[in-house]
């Protein structure tokens, strides 16, 4: 047994050892997965709360209390409002200036139209951004159905069903998918710089004189891909708890489960990429960008399908349907998100069979490599 592990190891401690003397190749592996991260922690808050002024021109109580109404409706994620200041005058000189995109009235006659069915509340808007301005529009209509709701006996009442007994947070939503692109991308970049490296350096006809199997060269080149990628995964897994706050429901067991079965599915992606190449530079390039779009299209599945009516937009949820890692993605989101498992059996299957695949592929194709070299080398 000592026989066969010692040449994998070996082999994996020299690239280690070289990956640690490369800055550049430390840096590739990390950055992309927490480039994402600083993008959604800024996307992500900012799509839950909107900052907005409050003209309240009343001290009614009638007014007091929808001024309450509006600072307490709320997502999971947070309030909708962040009302930064009531004051008439500071909030119409913040709307006027432009500092301030949505600006809400409480008139100083509010509650005696309230009691006479006329009441209203002015809403202005710097619709720059139509996105932002349906948020406003929306919350607001929101806030007067709550208040009115208040007010007198329902009408009409809403008697909502859902999916999930609770609604996921948006952050560890978006967290899941980080967690599987970290470990996706971080092996197929490390896996594949690795393998391409040898060639690239010039260093592959060494390698190939050592006493050690092919086997053995194949398994320490993935090995060395997975421990690499140790490193960026630690560190993406202490920013989204840090700062999404991420708290996956189930055991650390099927969490680390489903992130080494993806790990290893990168990893046979990146060494097939990197025998195909032979390149560090055009490897990187061609598995960053081949990794961003797996992100975006399979792990936007479960979203795509509910905008999938027609345009583009059904080409791509297709697309996403097709590629196998899209449920390794819903996997993760079934053990890690909502604990629903209704499919979750189908999707690991076609992850495992997808992983075994690839990395019998990968084998074949190194195994190949090492025995053919081209007379230069």
């Amino acid at each position: 047994m000592r026989k066969i592990f010692e040449p994998i190891l070996a082999l994996a401690w020299k690239d280690w050892l070289r990956f640690s003397r490369q800055p550049f190749l430390v840096v590739v592996s990390v950055v992309m997965p927490l480039v994402f991260i600083f993008f959604y922690s800024i996307i992500v808050p900012s799509s839950s709360t909107a900052p907005v002024v409050v003209a309240l021109e009343s001290d009614a109580p009638a007014a007091q209390r929808f001024l309450r109404t509006l600072r307490e409706i709320h997502s999971q994620e947070g309030v909708y409002y962040e009302i930064v200041t009531t004051d008439p005058k500071q909030a119409h000189a913040a709307f006027d200036s432009g500092h301030a995109f949505g600006l809400i009235v409480i008139p100083a006659n509010f509650e005696t139209d309230l009691t006479s069915g006329k009441a209203r509340v002015e809403l202005h808007l710097h619709n720059i951004n139509s996105d932002y301005s349906k948020n406003l529009r929306l919350r607001l209509d929101y806030a007067v159905r709550q208040f009115n709701d208040s007010q007198s006996e329902q009408a009409m009442q809403i008697e909502e069903t859902t999916w999930l007994p609770h609604d996921p947070v948006m952050q560890d939503y978006i967290s899941t998918s980080l967690l599987l692109f970290a470990c996706l991308y971080s092996a197929m970049v490390n896996t594949g710089l690795q393998v391409a490296s040898e060639w690239n350096d010039r260093t592959v006809k060494t390698l190939l004189l050592a006493p050690v199997s092919r086997s053995a060269l194949i398994a320490g080149k993935v090995l060395t891909g997975l421990g690499q990628s140790l490193l960026s995964i630690a560190l993406v897994i202490l920013a989204l708890v840090l700062g999404f706050h991420f708290h996956p429901i189930g055991s650390l067991w099927a969490m680390a489960g489903i992130m080494l079965v993806v790990m290893l599915l990168g990893a046979g992606i990146g060494a097939m990429a990197g025998v195909a190449s032979k390149q560090t530079l055009a490897v990187a390039s061609m598995l960053i960008a081949l990794s961003v779009l797996i992100f975006l299209i399979s792990g936007n599945e479960d979203s795509l399908h509910g905008l999938a009516w027609s345009g583009p937009i059904v080409v791509m949820w297709q697309l996403a349907r097709i590629l196998p890692t899209t449920y390794a993605f819903l996997a993760a989101r079934s053990l890690l998100l909502t604990g629903d498992a209704t499919t979750l059996a189908r999707d690991l299957v076609v992850v495992l069979l997808t992983t075994v695949i690839v990395l019998a592929g990968a084998a074949s194709l190194l195994r190949r490599a090492y025995s053919q070299l081209p007379g230069g080398q």
